[in-house]
């Protein structure tokens, strides 16, 4: 599935939605977790999704790297897990423990966090400044499923503007992926 325009109900400049989830280690959290960063990440992956596992271990580098530069970033899956039983609760806990994922991994089990975003596909990035204002919207990189392939780093260079405070250029790159499997 290929996102091939901006939302028209979440635009760029958008403000971040309110919202609170149960994380992978039974806490909840949301928005609030991001209040107060330089850069706010919030990304829609899944488990099965080849297109996620393609450019996960990019994104784990990308969150590394820009942490302590001021990102913050949640991973929310709102996929129906009854029809897609690797998305379930308790196998994003196993993913979470064997990637030692360094940000919070969401379970949106009512989709509702999904909807707020027009989110279509995963993967799919949403980045807001820091004032809480959608900055970029779109993909990891140029070859998602397949990293050997990469040769645009789109996400990196987003969070690089905005953690110094510029409009990144560009704001949207079509995200392309899984389509979000809803109920």
């Amino acid at each position: 599935m290929e996102r091939e325009t901006v939302s028209g109900s979440f635009p760029l400049g958008s403000r971040l939605p309110k919202f609170e989830l149960l994380n992978v280690d039974g806490t909840r959290l949301g928005s609030d977790y991001l209040n107060g960063s330089k850069a706010a990440l919030v990304a829609f992956l899944c488990n099965h999704c080849p297109y996620v596992k393609g450019s996960e271990d990019m994104l784990i580098s990308i969150v590394k790297r820009f942490q302590a530069d001021g990102l913050k970033t949640v991973v929310i899956n709102s996929n129906d897990a009854g029809k897609y039983p690797e998305d379930s609760y308790e196998k994003m806990k196993e993913k979470a423990h064997a990637l030692s994922l360094p940000y919070p991994y969401l379970h949106d089990e009512s989709q509702s966090v999904a909807r707020a975003f027009d989110a279509a596909c995963t993967p799919e990035f949403y980045l807001f400044n820091r004032d809480g204002a959608l900055a970029y919207h779109g993909t990891i990189n140029d070859s998602p499923r397949d990293a050997s392939k990469v040769t645009k780093d789109y996400l990196s260079k987003a969070i690089e503007s905005v953690l110094e405070g510029r409009v990144p250029d560009p704001q949207f790159v079509h995200p392309l992926g899984c389509s979000i499997k809803w109920k």
